[in-house]
């Protein structure tokens, strides 16, 4: 007596808006940024060449160019949830490009395995931002159907 009652298991789904999983993403990538500096303070000789850093202009330049590198991911993470579309797209598809750019320029030379990971991972982050930025769901405007009937 076996009862063939095989009923498929099927898991609830629900489609996600676009703003949460590019946001999501420049969360991913921050950490990523986050991680790689973070680690790479153990790499031998880094420390101790911090340590050599001296306040001057340049270095305080440096410094504010670094910080504001770090700075436009992390306020993505907010922007892409309250900024309007179009201007949301565009910056999701522009700055993700300048990232990869800056990041397959600054590690041409090569360098330690972790950190070319890192990239790597980075840059793919960067693409799927732009992805999904370019590829931003669209609605039908019924506005000009509605005008065009009016007329």
């Amino acid at each position: 007596m076996s009862s063939n009652n095989s009923t498929a298991q099927v898991f609830e789904d629900f489609q996600i808006n676009v703003k949460l999983k590019i946001s999501a993403l420049w969360v991913a990538v921050m950490f990523c940024y986050v991680y790689g500096d973070y680690i790479e303070i153990y790499v031998p000789g880094v420390l101790a060449e911090a340590m050599l850093v001296k306040s001057t202009t340049e270095t305080q330049l440096e410094f504010f160019a670094v910080a504001l590198l770090m700075v436009i991911p992390s306020v993505m993470i907010f922007f892409t949830l309250v900024l309007k579309p179009i201007i949301n797209r565009l910056l999701n598809i522009i700055l993700p490009m300048f990232y990869i750019i800056l990041l397959v320029a600054v590690n041409l030379g090569g360098g330690w395995v972790f950190y070319l990971f890192l990239t790597a991972i980075e840059i793919f982050i960067s693409v799927a931002i732009a992805w999904y930025a370019w590829n931003w769901p669209t609605i039908e405007n019924n506005n000009e159907t509605s005008l065009s009937h009016t007329f």
